[in-house]
């Protein structure tokens, strides 16, 4: 990041909220404006955006086992999984 201007730090902290449009609209645009004129932070945008993507596109590959989803969902509704430690 050595040839990065001073919100490189700040942009590639909140990168993954930005990809994830989790971001109020005012910090959101920040980001987009720096990443327009910030080829290190947007190459490293692009390639948490491509990750991201693989990973959810290889994860919607397989589905989850029928017993395994019936024992989560038992064991989240069991009263046990309620009560406070």
């Amino acid at each position: 990041m050595d040839d990065c201007g001073p919100h490189c730090e700040e942009t590639l902290k909140e990168i993954e909220a930005f990809l994830d449009g989790e971001l109020d609209p005012a910090l959101s645009q920040e980001i987009t404006h720096h990443l327009s004129d910030c080829n290190p932070c947007m190459q490293r945008a692009e390639f948490r955006k491509h990750v991201k993507s693989l990973v959810h596109e290889k994860c919607a590959e397989r589905e989850v086992p029928a017993e395994l989803s019936e024992r989560i969902h038992a064991l989240l509704h069991s009263p046990s999984a309620t009560e406070d430690p």
